[in-house]
């Protein structure tokens, strides 16, 4: 079967939980004797020449054509992160070039959603993955500027542009024409034309959400990892029907060793807490590191994330906790050593003020026999049980975190029992057989409609 997987962007610079997952995908159908191309962007918007360039290459065995283009290829900035013809004319090429069986879409940010539009205008089965709420949300995690949790695209859009271009809405504002410009946009045919001004941008805005429901209902197949976030897009006018739920895989050769290696707490030892991944507000990282540094409790933070990504966010929190020698920021580490660093963790928190779909680092830690505390927010609520397995705390809430990291200080076997409660996690093995079986389908669908 031959494959083209669709990304917004990939290995190796870009490595979160998106990227590694498309690289465990690819792997997986390599394995199982499938022909894999990954179609990604290069977000390196610089004015480089040429304008626009797709570049090939090779990465761990997986074939790779890479897009770049100048960020201004449109005047229409908000349009260009969801819509760019340009790039949908890139890909229509490579579509006819290649002729895959199957286009699996996982990201399509800055790629443009009229690329699962291209798949079935060129009759290519398709596949959707929802990795998170970006074809609800411009910011992509539901929350708003204030920090507040956000439930969709407000007034159908048009209350997105407070949250997203303040400035645009504020421009409106002072023109006095913000009555105005919502009778327009209630009215306003989809795929205007980019132009450079507030209205025209804030219509941009307004327009996203049905644009992108249109273009996401193109695929054969729309899949969400967990039941939370397929409820948030039914909650927002998607049919229930079109979406399935199917829980990721992980991928075991990131843990190698990782129960076997396992260092026990010692008696009397500090608590070794982790947190791994992006050091940003929306993961509330702080909440960790307040936890600790409030505590008098015999715990140890390791941090372990990129503090160039949010800089000032992440310096803040450096500085807050030098001369403390209980938390430290390591930086990221290698894919080989996640089961080496999971074995000298007790327990895993992941602290987010976002609703966060399924962390692929809470599988992981399951399969490596790591509990978790999460916040109880979105599909985390999904994976931890509360008391049985880990434990929920209150969002964006430091005294409850501490207290329930504290208690875990002191009373070990409250882990133990925890640890032994842990879920077993499906593999990527067992996750690519699935994904295969949907191949299969639509490929057979396609050959019953005589399109084959």
């Amino acid at each position: 079967m031959k494959l083209t997987l669709v990304v917004h962007q990939f290995l190796p610079r870009y490595f979160t939980g998106t990227e590694q997952y498309v690289y465990a995908v690819s792997k997986a159908m390599q394995a199982r004797g499938h022909d894999v191309e990954v179609f990604a962007l290069e977000p390196n918007f610089a004015d480089l020449d040429p304008e626009m360039l797709v570049e090939r290459e090779v990465v761990d065995g997986i074939p790779v054509s890479r897009i770049r283009f100048w960020y201004c290829t449109d005047r229409d900035f908000e349009r260009m992160e969801y819509e760019n013809p340009l790039v949908s004319a890139k890909f229509a090429e490579h579509l006819r070039q290649r002729q895959p069986d199957v286009v699996h879409f996982f990201h399509v940010r800055y790629i443009g959603a009229s690329l699962i539009e291209e798949a079935k205008a060129q009759r290519v089965p398709s596949v959707a993955h929802l990795m998170d709420f970006w074809f609800l949300c411009p910011a992509i995690v539901l929350r708003r500027s204030d920090g507040t949790l956000c439930q969709g695209p407000p007034d159908g859009g048009a209350g997105c542009i407070e949250c997203i271009r303040p400035d645009i809405a504020q421009d409106l504002g002072q023109r006095g024409v913000r009555q105005e410009f919502d009778a327009l946009a209630r009215t306003c045919p989809p795929g205007i034309a980019p132009r450079y001004g507030p209205t025209p941008r804030g219509l941009t805005l307004t327009l996203r959400p049905e644009r992108l429901r249109r273009a996401l209902l193109c695929a054969d197949r729309i899949v969400a990892p967990s039941q939370f976030l397929k409820g948030m897009f039914v909650k927002n006018g998607y049919p229930e029907h079109r979406l399935e739920t199917l829980p990721y895989g992980i991928d075991e050769s990131r843990l190698m060793g990782a129960n076997a290696q396992r260092s026990p707490r010692g008696v009397g030892a500090p608590l070794r807490v982790g947190y791994f991944g992006t050091i940003a507000d929306h993961k509330g990282v702080d909440l960790v590191v307040d936890a600790v540094l409030g505590s008098k409790a015999a715990i140890e933070l390791t941090i372990r994330g990129r503090t160039t990504d949010f800089p000032d966010y992440a310096n803040a929190l450096v500085q807050r906790s030098a001369g403390d020698t209980r938390v430290r920021f390591v930086g990221p580490f290698s894919r080989g050593e996640l089961g080496a660093v999971l074995a000298t963790t007790d327990v895993l928190v992941v602290p987010s003020r976002w609703y966060e779909n399924t962390p692929f680092v809470v599988l992981e830690a399951f399969a490596a026999g790591v509990p978790v505390v999460a916040a109880n927010l979105g599909g985390m609520s999904e994976l931890v049980r509360d008391g049985v397995n880990g434990e929920l705390f209150l969002p964006d809430d430091v005294s409850d975190l501490r207290k329930r990291l504290e208690r875990l200080a002191v009373e070990p076997q409250r882990l133990d029992a925890y640890r032994r409660a842990l879920p077993k996690t499906k593999t990527m093995r067992d996750n690519a057989m699935e994904l295969e079986a949907i191949y299969t389908e639509l490929m057979h669908s396609r050959a019953a409609r005589g399109q084959g």
